[in-house]
């Protein structure tokens, strides 16, 4: 063989030699890359779904807190809460997530809420937080008194008695505004037949604007029983005290062991009296309903106060906020008095209204608003309610 032909084929054999290793190599790297990016996009895949449920379950979270303050709202915070003050509340939902809501007290009848929204693991790079808000409102009934005394059929004053439907409030109560005075007493008849003005001692014993107001309105039973989106069924079903017909109580008076106003015991209707520093049971207005005809006697107390039959009050009990009777009205004796308003439907007309001797009746709008709220559960105001926050 050729010397030269066969160092020839030596030399290409040693050139071939190491290709073979950089090619897998090579391919290994582009195999991991590819590998690598796969797994990245992958990864990013899982990252951006995950994100989009736990972003999904935040909102949902959010938007349940914001319902479950509406179904769970206590009517007890519409009197405690004063501007300002705040409620915090947490709720777990069963399919993972919770809502962290703050309730704040804004002024009048209305309140803001923030509900925060978590899902998704502990971590915070991991997790999502969407936060929404809502403008809320006492819903109150809608309850337009016609007088400081709203009643059907006939009604009789005398003695030293007073009906006044010049709005003000009572002795020692402050952050009450005088609002729009109403009438003294609205009938469907204030001739001399149904309006029956007996001596008052040569003062006049009904008073407002005008003093007497005759309306069809007052003779229409819709009027004491309707309240717009609420009814007296609705109110008398709310009662946080009920009384059994046929019942005289007397002595009821607020009661307080310590700093704690005793809103169980059947006799204690908050109270009206102002003092400095407030007392224990200042801020309680109780909603009760009598199932027939009541007597009280004595003391005082404050809220709202529905009876299914007649009412007497004597004895000088004092009562600040809203009545309303389905019977008649009977108030007697030194220093029984009524300041808000009274509506008595006399459903039976069978007797008249009567508010004789030194008893007295008192428009006061803040007053009754006060009561109304207190029994009131929250609803989103009308126009834009809701907004997302975060």
């Amino acid at each position: 063989m050729n010397p030269h032909r066969e160092h020839d084929m030596q030399s290409v054999i040693r050139r071939r030699s190491g290709v073979a290793l950089p090619m897998v190599l090579g391919s290994l790297v582009l195999i991991g890359v590819l590998i690598a990016g796969v797994m990245f996009a992958s990864v990013q895949e899982f990252r951006i779904g995950a994100n989009t449920t736990h972003q999904t379950r935040a909102a949902t979270a959010a938007e349940f807190g914001l319902n479950r303050v509406l179904v769970d709202w206590n009517p007890a915070s519409n009197t405690t809460m004063l501007t300002g003050d705040t409620l915090k509340r947490t709720y777990t939902l069963s399919t993972g997530g919770t809502a962290n809501v703050l309730v704040t007290r804004l002024p009048g009848p209305f309140y803001w809420v923030a509900s925060e929204g978590q899902a998704g693991a502990s971590r915070v790079d991991l997790s999502s937080r969407r936060v929404f808000g809502s403008l809320l409102r006492l819903d109150t009934p809608e309850i337009g008194f016609l007088g400081a005394l709203t009643g059907r059929g006939n009604v009789t004053v005398g003695g030293t008695a007073l009906i006044s439907g010049y709005d003000g409030p009572p002795a020692g109560w402050t952050g009450c505004p005088a609002g729009a005075s109403v009438a003294g007493v609205a009938l469907g008849d204030t001739t001399a037949a149904g309006l029956k003005i007996n001596g008052c001692s040569g003062s006049a014993c009904v008073v407002g604007i005008p003093s007497y107001l005759q309306t069809p309105v007052a003779q229409d039973t819709s009027t004491y029983f309707n309240y717009g989106s609420s009814n007296y069924s609705l109110l008398a079903a709310s009662a946080t005290k009920v009384i059994p017909g046929g019942t005289t109580l007397a002595g009821v008076t607020p009661v307080a062991i310590g700093a704690a106003c005793q809103t169980a015991l059947l006799t204690n209707w908050g109270d009206p009296s102002r003092t400095a520093p407030a007392g224990p049971c200042t801020r309680y207005y109780p909603t009760i309903h009598a199932l027939g005809n009541l007597h009280i006697t004595g003391s005082k107390g404050q809220g709202l106060l529905l009876v299914d039959g007649d009412l007497q009050i004597s004895g000088g009990f004092y009562w600040v906020g809203m009545i309303v009777v389905r019977g008649t009205l009977r108030t007697t004796g030194a220093g029984a008095g009524i300041i808000g308003a009274v509506m008595a439907a006399n459903v039976k007309l069978d007797d008249d209204i009567t508010v004789t001797g030194n008893s007295y009746i008192r428009y006061s709008s803040c007053r009754v608003l006060n009561a109304l709220q207190a029994t009131a559960m929250l609803t989103p105001v009308k126009e834009r309610a809701w907004v997302e926050v975060f």
